[in-house]
């Protein structure tokens, strides 16, 4: 696995929070120093020592962590007031600063998606089950996907298909078509035009797991879906156009859910003859 990448950004954002937290030490310091808004407490040997910068830094950095050693106090109500706001300040800031610390060690953001409906598409004469996966992210490799089809009987969950298979890189876009004339996937199209004339409810999920091209990291990602999310259409719009030089441009993602009908009489052949595609 590689941690090039993600030891990057680690020590990129550990960085600036270290950057930030100084600002706020050094600042909060000044103002301390220069308002002389804090003492020595008369316990503390000699408490008539001159607070200095130094010590004003001291007495911030135990405010900012809320320590509270006692030994430097505010003595007026502006010091007491800018003490309540930086002691707020660091508590905002410590969540922060450990919330996106894990996030950019463990996790990966969740940019993958897929269409809200799975489509029974008619593409060259064949029926395909088919649904468009996007990814707004880093590439992901290595994929090896899963898709399962079900009914509920009898309050037990029965198979009706079950596919596993390799997929190519996940880039930007990626079709996963299953080809429902095929005659390995003649049971999936079978419970699909049952579940079409409700003779049953049939549930679906579409999953993968892969590898983050970057990190190496494993991203799993799964879409349940049910019959009711079944429609039938024909060629997706293009969600992007290529350049010259063989790099996807101009996307518009709006188009991601977008996708030609298809004509009643394919859609009822699809339904009348199952197995069959229209002359």
């Amino acid at each position: 696995m590689n941690f090039r990448f993600k030891t990057r950004e680690v020590l990129v954002f550990i960085l600036i929070s270290l950057g930030i937290y100084l600002v706020f030490i050094f600042g909060f310091a000044w103002i301390y120093y220069d308002s002389a808004s804090i003492e020595m407490t008369p316990y503390a040997k000699p408490f008539t020592e001159r607070i200095n910068f130094e010590k004003a830094v001291y007495f911030s950095i135990v405010t900012f962590h809320t320590i509270g050693y006692g030994d430097i106090h505010p003595v007026t109500q502006y010091g007491r007031q800018v003490v309540m706001l930086q002691s707020t300040i660091s508590l905002f800031f410590t969540s922060i600063f450990s919330g996106f610390l894990v996030y950019f060690v463990i996790k990966r953001p969740q940019d993958v998606f897929t269409t809200k409906k799975v489509y029974i598409r008619l593409r060259k004469g064949s029926y395909f089950l088919s649904l468009r996966v996007g990814n707004k992210g880093r590439d992901i490799i290595d994929l090896q996907s899963k898709f399962e089809a079900w009914t509920i009987e009898n309050n037990t969950r029965v198979r009706a298909f079950r596919c596993e298979e390799e997929l190519p890189d996940l880039e930007k876009i990626l079709y996963y078509d299953l080809k429902l004339d095929d005659p390995a996937n003649h049971a999936l199209r079978e419970a699909i035009v049952d579940a079409l004339r409700n003779k049953t409810l049939l549930h679906m999920k579409f999953s993968f797991i892969g590898n983050d091209i970057k990190t190496g990291e494993q991203v799993a990602y799964a879409k349940y879906y049910d019959s009711r999310h079944l429609s039938f259409g024909k060629m997706f719009l293009n969600v992007y156009s290529w350049d010259p030089n063989g790099r996807r441009k101009n996307f518009k993602w709006g188009n991601f859910e977008k996708i030609e009908a298809m004509e009643p009489p394919s859609a009822e052949a699809f339904l009348s003859r199952p197995g069959k595609t229209p002359a």
